[in-house]
This record gives C-alpha cells, structure tokens and sequence, in this order.
C-alpha cells in the first residue's frame, strides 16, 4: 500500500522549511538559472502584454483577466503536477518526497524575510539612515526616501508580519493541503496579485480577478499566521481587541498578522504611509509606543522566529503522527 497523499504532503511541507531554514535561497544557483517566482513573473508579464489591451470596455478588461489568470495558473500548475505525479511513479517514496521537499523550499521565504529585515535593523543600529531606507525599500511598497528612524522601522515590521503570512504561513498551508501543486498555486496567485491585482488605471479592471482570489486563498493563512503570533508573543489574552482592529484594515488579509505583530511587541502599527501614487490615512492598530527603533525590528525578529518554531514544531507532530497512521493502516 502507497502511503497517504496527506502524509506525503506533510512530510514534503516539513522536509522544504528545514531545507529553506538550514539553506534559504542559494544565490550562486539563481546566478546561473532563474528562481522558480521569477518565472512565473515572466510568465505573467508576457500574458499581461497580450491580453491587457488598451481601450476596451471595463467589461472586457474583467473578462480579459479572468481568462489571464486560467493561463497564468495553467502552465505553473501543469509543469508541478506532471513533476510530482512523474516523481511519485518512476522513484521510490523517499526520493520522491525529498526531491519534492527541495522543490517546494524554493517557494517558502523564512530564511530570506529574517535576513532582508534583519538587514534594515543593522543599518539602523549603525546609524547609517540612508542604507536604512535603501534596505527597507526592499521589502515594502511605500516611499522611503523621507522616512525617518521610526518610520523606517515601522514599516520593516510590518512587513515582516504581513510577509510572514504571504511568504510564510500560507505557502506553508497549501502545501500542506495540495503538496507541490498546492504550493504553486497559491504562489501562483500571489505572485499575480503583486503584479496586476493593482486598483491602478491599467489594472483596476484586468486584476480585479487576480486581486480577488488572492485575498480568498490568503483568508485562512492570515489567521493562522496570527495565532502563531500570538501563540509566540502570549497575546491569546488580547485576541478579541487584536481580532476587532485586524478587522480595520484596508486590506482583509494583512491586518490580522500585522495587529498580533503590534500587540505582541507592544508597539503600534499602521497610521499614514505614502505610495508612489497615494498617501493612505490607515488607522492606528496595537499599543504602546509609537516611536520605534532598531530594537523594537530585534524583538519582532524574536517573536517571528519564534512564530516559525512553533509552526514547524506543529507540523512535525502532524507529520509523526500520519506516518504512525500510515505504518498503522499497512498492517
């Protein structure tokens, strides 16, 4: 007997965050060949010049992105289910599981979302503002070049949280429930999402789409990514008032890990932030203090890593207790 999918999925899940917590993203490797995201960005692009036409009705550019997104997802999909299905038939169970577990780290960011934001919290411990600014553009959206020390630290942490949900949790969740093709799919999404799923001129229409399902698949994913912020900061006792100011983002999704992120530190987050093509009056979510520095980004660096042990601890007991199952099921 074949061991479950479920406990296949599991183990693949567990095998890739070690892979990606050990190794991260070996950059002498993207050097010589593209990273799997940067494809599926290419991908996309090319199907966002051919069917995001200019001057056609909004009705159109709905329907235009609807039938994108089939094809964004088409080929990505396809390629990690012939992999996966070839893998599991043509090689012995480990090896299968292993070279999918090596796949599927490409797609998990944990190593990479602590070293970018760690990266904001060095320049501002030697206060050097400029490389600062330039490390936290990385990572965010927002205008930095007028961003001082508190802004510039607000900002880092609040995209650590909402990446710890994005890059993190939710990669994490559909790998779990999907294995590899799981995982491709939600990157897939959300890989559209920051490209077209835009309330700009150009995409308002056309991204609609990709905009909508990724805020569905990242529904579950944000949630749970704030249970571990709470479970690693012990703010169970605040879940109602972090659940209601969650709740006032602007975006469904976001708010809730950035709100565990807030009450856990005892900071606040959100407040004004300026965009290339807006300044978005976003209210005030947490407690405590306002101005923030390099010390407050270590302390949420902390409650992240302990964010992701407790994940990963989770899922390891998940994992040993199919595999008990699954030997269980055999006799």
């Amino acid at each position: 007997m074949k061991p479950s999918i479920i406990y296949q999925n599991s183990l693949t899940t567990l095998i890739a965050i070690l892979i990606d917590s050990i190794i991260g993203d070996p950059q002498k490797i993207y050097n010589k060949i593209p990273h799997p995201v940067v494809g599926i960005g290419k991908w996309i692009g090319l199907l966002d010049d051919y069917f995001n036409k200019p001057n056609i009705t909004e009705q159109k550019q709905l329907q235009n992105g609807k039938i994108a997104l089939g094809f964004i997802l088409g080929l990505p999909v396809g390629l990690a289910l012939g992999l996966t299905n070839g893998f599991n038939r043509f090689l012995p169970f480990t090896k299968s599981t292993l070279l999918l577990g090596t796949l599927s780290s490409t797609l998990i960011a944990q190593r990479s979302l602590y070293k970018h934001v760690e990266c904001v919290a060095i320049a501002l411990e030697h206060q050097d503002i400029k490389q600062a600014r330039f490390a936290v553009s990385q990572i965010v959206g927002r205008q930095t070049d007028c961003l001082d020390e508190s802004g510039i630290s607000r900002a880092a942490i609040e995209s650590l949280a909402e990446n710890f949900s994005d890059g993190i949790t939710a990669p994490i969740l559909w790998s779990f429930i999907g294995g590899f093709p799981g995982l491709v799919i939600y990157k897939t999404i959300n890989t559209a999402d920051s490209m077209i799923g835009h309330f700009t001129q150009r995409y308002r229409y056309f991204g609609r789409a990709a905009a909508k399902v990724d805020d569905w698949v990242n529904l579950p994913a944000s949630r749970l990514s704030a249970f571990w912020i709470m479970l690693a900061s012990n703010q169970f006792k605040k879940r109602s008032q972090i659940a209601k100011e969650a709740k006032t983002h602007r975006s469904p999704n976001a708010g809730w890990p950035e709100a565990a992120m807030a009450f856990g530190a005892h900071i606040y987050l959100g407040g004004p932030r300026h965009y290339a093509e807006e300044t978005v009056s976003a209210p005030w979510m947490g407690q405590g203090r306002k101005m923030l520095g390099a010390k407050d980004i270590r302390n949420c660096l902390k409650i992240f890593r302990n964010a992701c042990f407790f994940q990963a601890f989770f899922l390891t007991i998940t994992t040993i207790f199919l595999c008990k199952n699954n030997k269980l099921s055999k006799k």
